[in-house]
């Protein structure tokens, strides 16, 4: 059996076979066409939905907003258009809105026994147990409650001017009482005064009449 290491020109002959083979595969790399390399895809995501946000209202919300605007609209009326939207409100009994409007126009009035009648209408929805009314009660105790500072305060002017008007009356008497007297110290004055310039009465003659014989 031949050996390479015996035999040189075997091992030669080898190596050279290896380097051909070698330098074979090399150039068949080198010619084989490059590949592109892939490149990622963009991919378009459909745009966001927008959220819209819708808040909710309470039914007592609705009602604070309301009665606010009402008593803005209130404030602006002249005494004539007032007492129209009185009239336009009539007794309240349609709806407990209608109701807490006119309790509302009432204190607007400034007549006497309106802010009680208002009070009253405020009563009723108060003790009102309905679903409808409950989104009222704290508005209406709210009024109700300062309606009745204002009825305080107006009767204790009330009761200051009548203390004022007794006050005045009285000081009136005594002034009218002072004059009467002055003018009878006046007329005692011009009496005397009349009697001192008509000067001594004429003294009655003290001579008998003579007798006939």
């Amino acid at each position: 059996m031949l050996s390479f290491d015996s035999q040189p020109w075997l091992a030669r002959s080898r190596k050279r076979c290896i380097a051909a083979c070698l330098v074979a595969a090399g150039a068949s790399t080198a010619c084989a066409p490059l590949q592109p390399t892939p490149q990622a895809k963009v991919v378009e995501l459909p745009p966001a939905p927008t959220i819209v946000y819708v808040p909710t209202l309470e039914p007592v919300d609705t009602a604070a907003r309301h009665l606010l605007a009402y008593q803005e609209s209130l404030a602006k009326l002249t005494p004539p258009d007032l007492s129209r939207e009185l009239t336009r409100l009539g007794d309240g009994a349609s709806s407990i809105q209608a109701t807490m409007d006119l309790a509302l126009a009432l204190g607007y009035t400034r007549a006497n026994g309106d802010l009680a009648k208002a009070q009253s209408l405020l009563d009723q929805v108060i003790g009102n147990p309905s679903m409808e009314a409950q989104a009222w009660h704290g508005l209406a105790r709210l009024l109700s409650s300062r309606y009745a500072e204002q009825r305080r305060a107006e009767e204790q002017t009330e009761r200051v001017n009548q203390q004022l008007r007794d006050a005045q009356k009285d000081n009136q008497r005594k002034l009218d009482q002072l004059n009467e007297k002055l003018e009878a110290l006046k007329s005692i004055e011009r009496s005397l005064n009349s009697r001192n310039n008509a000067g001594p009465a004429p003294q009655a003659s003290s001579a008998k009449p003579a007798q006939k014989p």
